[in-house]
């Protein structure tokens, strides 16, 4: 086990609700959704009130590979290590495998502005949870560039589609992760995304009405990838955006809405990666 895990597992076994981490517990679906009956969604997993703890990098895994795609770093343009914890590790390379799966890119590498740095609990990097991811590549050649600083001045017809790529690559990153930062966070992350552990820790997100990041990516996805017109990147979920992403969700067959299941944001983040 981690030591997150460790951690976590003690204080529900203590019943615990204070100190440096605090676990809040949500509904859960009613009883009838039961496996095997359509419409059957998994309990919603808890938010973790947890800060990070900062580790020395032998403390980690090492990798210099997420799934076949090599780590290399951004800044050098060469093969490095990388510092994460075993779960980290183990959403990189789900997160590869699905991108492969459903946009259809076989990375053979993937170029990162790194992970682990020694610093403070104010940061994920620092207990070696989280990762700033900046291009997919395969095959000698680039697949996927989250580099907007690097490209956002592009013509019109050339904006549309890194956009387009852009956003249908970080959907397979919101389908893994809880906190996704984009560009549309601030201008710290124009040359790469972030990704961490920080809300749900090994479990897989679900959406949070109130969180900016999935709101500002539920928007975007509408925008860029499904041609929404009516729909504006505010960052605050509307019913228009809840409505026409659920619509998206639903024609995957999963009707409940958006914010219902986790099996429904799934869908409809597995929707926006497959729409060419």
């Amino acid at each position: 086990m981690t030591r997150r895990r460790v951690l976590v597992a003690g204080l529900l076994g203590a019943g615990a609700v204070g100190g440096a981490v605090a676990l809040q517990r949500a509904d859960l679906p009613s009883l009838d959704r039961m496996p095997g009956v359509s419409g059957w969604s998994a309990p919603f997993p808890p938010e973790l009130r947890a800060r990070p703890v900062p580790v020395g990098r032998d403390a980690l895994s090492t990798r210099r590979s997420f799934g076949p795609a090599r780590h290399v770093y951004e800044v050098t343009g060469r093969p490095s290590a990388a510092f994460v914890t075993p779960d980290l590790g183990e959403r990189v390379d789900a997160w590869l495998a699905l991108h492969r799966r459903h946009v259809g890119q076989a990375a053979d590498e993937v170029r990162t502005f790194g992970a682990w740095v020694a610093g403070s609990s104010s940061s994920w990097h620092s207990s070696g949870e989280a990762v700033d991811v900046a291009r997919l590549r395969g095959g000698g050649r680039e697949l996927a560039s989250l580099r907007h600083d690097v490209w956002r001045d592009a013509p019109a017809s050339e904006l549309a589609r890194r956009l387009r790529t852009y956003w249908r690559t970080a959907a397979g990153l919101h389908h893994e992760f809880a906190d996704v930062l984009t560009y549309l966070y601030d201008d710290a992350h124009a040359n790469h995304v972030h990704v961490d552990l920080g809300r749900f820790g090994a479990e897989r997100p679900r959406l949070i009405r109130r969180s900016r990041v999935q709101a500002q990516g539920v928007q975007a996805m509408l925008v860029h990838v499904w041609g929404r017109t009516d729909v504006t990147v505010t960052g605050e979920l509307d019913d228009r955006s809840l409505d026409a992403a659920g619509q998206v969700a639903a024609d995957a067959g999963r009707p409940e809405g958006l914010d219902a299941s986790r099996e429904a944001w799934q869908a409809f983040l597995v929707a926006t990666m497959q729409r060419d």
